[in-house]
């Protein structure tokens, strides 16, 4: 199963993540198997395939049936907020003046990308007692770069083209997450529950759309090269060269270091 399929393209390296497939749910399913993993690898024989089967999955049933060990993906443990933003190479988008105040906290887990912490999860707890963690990545602190297919983006926030996915278990657990791009900070906010044609759909997107600007890591940053994409709907990447110089190796390794300039 696709959960989701992002490219993050470093300066020194490609890497990559993972991108959430659009899906709604139907309320009344039809019979299908549960996915397992993470399907075929884009670029690989059998993803076009493994996609368009995807693809009738959920225009048939509505949405894709995954395993337990998919939604695993989702269940963050977090440390106290204190400790978690200290050594962040980035200010964390302000919550202060919005819905997620008057959420309970339950703290908050950083991540690196090329030795910079650029990534942070908040997780909070919902009046109904579910659960909801909010992802940001500020790429403009480690360099990095990301693409998702246009035609994927059918949702909105405010006004920024976003994703919706979610998935569900044969037990009936299920998440629903949400994903878009602001500037050069990545966000997805994700929630243990089935949103779909639900009111919590509304609170999904409503909360989505009342984050403020965020501060980037480094303001004067250039502006990264557009992606062209094939029909494949997958972006068109230069070939790597076969053998690297010296040079090109020093100014790998710095750039694993990366710093605003």
């Amino acid at each position: 199963m696709q959960v989701k399929r992002l490219r993050f393209l470093g300066l020194s390296a490609i890497g990559l993540c993972l991108v959430m497939h659009a899906v709604f749910v139907s309320a009344n399913p039809g019979a299908a198997s549960e996915r397992c993993g993470l399907g075929v690898p884009p670029g690989t024989r059998g993803f076009a395939e493994d996609r368009a089967r995807q693809a009738e999955e959920v225009r048939r049933d509505g949405f894709l049936r995954v395993c337990e060990a998919n939604l695993k993906r989702y269940d963050m443990s977090f440390s106290p907020s204190a400790a978690a933003v200290k050594s962040l190479a980035f200010q964390p988008v302000d919550l202060s003046k919005t819905p997620f105040a008057k959420l309970k906290s339950l703290g908050a887990t950083a991540e690196a990308v090329n030795r910079t912490k650029s990534r942070l999860y908040r997780g909070f707890r919902m009046p109904d007692g579910r659960k909801l963690t909010l992802f940001e990545h500020d790429m403009s602190a480690d360099g990095t770069r990301m693409w998702r297919d246009p035609k994927d983006e059918t949702e909105r926030v405010g006004k920024l083209p976003a994703h919706l996915s979610v998935f569900q278990a044969g037990s009936g657990n299920a998440i629903s997450a949400l994903s878009w791009m602001r500037g050069r900070r990545y966000y997805e906010l994700w929630i243990d529950a089935n949103v779909a044609l639900t009111p919590l759909r509304q609170q999904l997107f409503a909360l989505a759309a009342s984050l403020p600007a965020s501060v980037p890591a480094c303001p004067n940053e250039a502006a990264p090269e557009p992606f062209h994409f094939g029909p494949d709907g997958m972006p068109v990447l230069p070939s790597a060269p076969d053998v690297l110089t010296v040079e090109q190796v020093k100014e790998s390794l710095e750039k694993e270091t990366r710093r605003c300039r």
